[in-house]
């Protein structure tokens, strides 16, 4: 039985989209169901960094149509009608002539600062396409309750009609690791020292308040000499830099900038951190906290949008992404070993529950019925 995928996320800037996209095609490779040929359509070549499970191929749609129009024709005429076509991403072909499941990841409208980061056009594109995708796809999926509630809100979907599947998490990958002098190596490898230090992990997008976290964590650096480094993990986002800010604010010296790295060095720094840190105010879900939980490592984000349905009670919840609120948090959690010692042994329990095998099920629960509908 054949799976069609749109892969289009895979291509180039790959986010955290990208990274379920990859790991829920790993985990169907492992389970019992029935689709023997996954075909992920591209309009481009993979990057060979991006592996594919066995039963999965890449399928190159070459076309000189945009990426927004690529996935509206060039897409369904690739596919055919004879299959199902999963689209992982906010976007299916409004007029495809196969079953199709479409998974959401937060309606930005809810987003307040939205006006001001997106340009008219782009927001304006992209909520037309969300709207009509999770109109016309035979399944719908997103992935928390919050996430589900903003598409009945902004898109007029009866909630009874999206089915919330969340994001999930490798814990054979993120998990505990006690040898110290594997991750005593991660930190000389990487801040040039066997210095503790603060952690984040994702996009430099403006609603994760970088700037208000790097102001904060000078403040603690000025004001209470803390010994910690802050490392920044995936902000290879093309035409943002924090250098300026980083400079002005005297901390060269001790902000360290991972632009991109593998999953496998994502999960040792959060092992070899002393915190991390999330301040985003806006997410359908959030996968970096998940990650960190099942690591055992203190993890910081705010209490808002889906964090509380999934990270309530082991992770430190702010109410705000205020300078002085993320170093009242930091100082918090760095000066409790009691509560960092419970986020240890609590965050891996609870983020089991969202093993990517368990969630991976999920969609298969869905997909596997939607496919007896292909004529």
């Amino acid at each position: 039985m054949i799976l069609g995928v749109n892969g289009i996320r895979l291509v180039r800037n790959r986010s955290g989209v990208a990274r379920a996209i990859e790991a829920l095609l790993d985990t169907f490779a492992k389970l019992d169901q029935p689709f023997d040929d996954i075909r992920v359509y591209t309009p481009e070549p993979l990057d060979a960094s991006v592996r594919l499970p066995s039963i999965a191929r890449n399928v190159v749609v070459s076309s000189w149509l945009p990426p927004s129009l690529w996935e509206q024709i060039a897409l369904p005429l690739a596919h055919g009608s004879r299959d199902v076509l999963f689209c992982p991403s906010y976007v299916a072909p409004v007029l495809a002539r196969c079953p199709t499941l479409v998974a959401h990841h937060g309606s930005y409208e809810g987003y307040a600062e939205r006006r001001e980061v997106f340009h008219w056009w782009p927001r304006t594109k992209a909520r037309v396409a969300y709207q009509l995708s999770a109109r016309c796809a035979d399944v719908v999926t997103t992935v928390s309750q919050f996430s589900r509630a903003d598409m009945v809100r902004f898109y007029g979907i009866a909630a009874e009609h999206v089915h919330v599947v969340p994001d999930g998490v490798d814990t054979a990958l993120f998990r505990p690791i006690d040898d110290a002098a594997m991750l005593s190596a991660w930190r000389i490898r990487n801040l040039g020292s066997d210095a503790p230090f603060i952690l984040y992990v994702g996009k430099p997008t403006r609603r994760r308040n970088l700037p208000a976290l790097l102001e904060a964590f000078a403040r603690l650096k000025r004001e209470r000499s803390i010994e910690h480094k802050l490392v920044l993990i995936g902000t290879a986002l093309p035409g943002t830099s924090f250098a300026a800010q980083v400079a002005t604010l005297g901390l060269r010296d001790d902000v360290v900038a991972i632009p991109h790295a593998p999953h496998t060095e994502i999960a040792l720094a959060y092992n070899a951190c002393g915190l991390m840190i999330y301040p985003s105010s806006y997410e359908g879900f959030g996968m970096p906290v998940l990650e960190a939980m099942a690591c055992g490592t203190a993890v910081i984000t705010l209490d808002n949008t889906a964090f509380p349905e999934f990270a309530a009670g082991i992770a430190h919840l702010l109410p705000d992404a205020r300078v002085e609120t993320l170093m009242e948090g930091m100082l918090s959690v760095l000066g409790d070993a009691d509560l960092r010692q419970r986020m240890r042994q609590c965050g891996p329990a609870r983020a089991a529950g969202y093993d990517w095998q368990i969630i991976a099920r999920r969609y298969l629960d869905l997909l596997v019925p939607l496919s007896r509908l292909a004529p």
